[in-house]
């Protein structure tokens, strides 16, 4: 089996060259004895270089002779003691060399090493920059990737609560914890005004809002492990838009979710079988009638007005555009809509809601726009200047006499 000694003088914890290093040695190491040689690196990066290959430091003191040498890193100390018995020295272009020389970067970051006598591009457009400013003819092969692997679905959970220990806090944290123990990847957006601290990086907190929906559609659950429910509206708003929940077996709870038919309930204690929640249930729009059943017990005998009409009239409402303008009571606080703090006398447009919020907190003032009035002109002044004018003119107006009343 022929050797092969890759060389790259810095190696670190991230990055599309660490990337190749790794995928290249995941697939030569099967076709040739592989060594990389380094000159400083991440300890994490090298540890798993270390599962697939040969790993060993560079020295200026020792020799390393292989049959075929790359070279990866085109920057820091220059591997002379690296030989090469078939003199086949390769590089790998992985950058773009016309930006770094527009930069003023390029002589700063590549190191050209006189051994090399063949040149390989990760990429045709790597190539061209490569034949444009190193004035070199490089073979053109695409970055190597890994085989495609079986992967597992990211668990998109959602909650809309306070965080104390009567809504769960505590156990939302098992869950967190019992996720990862298990292999289970998952993303958790908590909106809410408490402030609490979590460890784990898939968890994202947000403020508390009301238009949620979007957030909401995109979900794979509504978590809510509360102590005590009684009809959760976060859980039936979840449900209209057909996310199952994951829930404790508290009060209303039971009412609305059935394990694992639309969600998963779960003990108080937390002991279950934390890998159910891989199966996601596919659950039913829900409606729960309630506005008919309103109607019906206050006796309404109307005509039920079409629910489309109710939902365009409300968007027209809630994007209504109002002017407002700010007194000395907002001075000093911050407007959230628009991350700045307003001075007295500001104006600006906001939402029709938003600003009836605003002012009934007493920091602004609704400007009312006066309607544009249309004002005929003066028929003696601009007689042909208005179409109804014309007419009056030309077609005047016949007196009203006692005479012509009786006839």
């Amino acid at each position: 089996m022929k050797t092969l000694g890759i060389y790259q003088s810095h190696i670190s914890p991230y990055g599309g060259v660490e990337t190749f290093l790794y995928n290249l040695c995941w697939w030569l190491r099967n076709y040739f004895d592989v060594t990389v040689i380094y000159c400083n690196a991440d300890g994490t990066r090298l540890n798993k270089m270390r599962k697939l290959v040969k790993v060993k430091k560079y020295d200026e003191q020792d020799k390393f002779e292989f049959d075929i040498v790359i070279r990866n890193s085109v920057w820091g100390v220059i591997p002379d003691k690296i030989y090469s018995k078939e003199n086949r020295y390769i590089e790998m272009r992985h950058a773009n060399y016309k930006f770094l020389l527009d930069k003023g970067l390029l002589y700063s970051q590549y190191h050209e090493w006189d051994r090399i006598n063949e040149i390989v591009g990760c990429g045709e457009y790597v190539s061209e920059m490569s034949r444009e400013v190193l004035h070199d003819n490089p073979t053109t092969i695409k970055n190597i990737l890994l085989p495609k692997r079986q992967t597992n679905k990211v668990l998109r959970l959602i909650s809309c609560t306070r965080l104390d220990s009567q809504k769960g806090w505590g156990r939302m944290q098992q869950l967190m914890k019992m996720m990862r123990d298990s292999g289970i990847k998952f993303t958790w957006d908590i909106f809410t005004n408490s402030k609490q601290k979590c460890e784990y990086e898939e968890v994202h907190f947000w403020n508390a809002r009301y238009d949620i929906w979007d957030y909401l559609s995109n979900a794979d659950y509504t978590v809510l492990l509360s102590d005590s429910e009684g009809l959760s509206y976060t859980v039936q708003e979840s449900l209209q838009y057909q996310v199952p929940c994951i829930v404790s077996d508290v009060g209303g709870n039971t009412e609305l979710i059935t394990d694992g038919v639309n969600g998963y309930v779960v003990p108080l204690d937390m002991k279950f079988d934390i890998n159910k929640i891989k199966n996601i249930p596919k659950c039913k729009e829900y409606n729960n009638h309630s506005l008919e059943d309103w109607l019906k017990y206050l006796d309404y005998k109307g005509k039920i007005i079409d629910e489309q009409l109710l939902i365009d009239k409300y968007e027209e409402e809630r994007n209504m555009k109002c002017k407002v303008k700010a007194n000395e009571k907002f001075e000093g606080i911050r407007d959230a809509e628009r991350n700045v703090y307003p001075k007295a006398g500001d104006i600006w447009t906001t939402t029709k809601e938003r600003a009836e919020f605003l002012q009934s907190k007493g920091v602004v003032e609704i400007i009312k726009e006066e309607k544009k009035v249309e004002i005929l002109p003066d028929i003696e002044d601009k007689p042909k200047e208005h179409p109804q004018v014309e007419k009056w003119i030309e077609e005047p107006r016949k007196k009203t006499t006692k005479k012509n009343k009786k006839k």
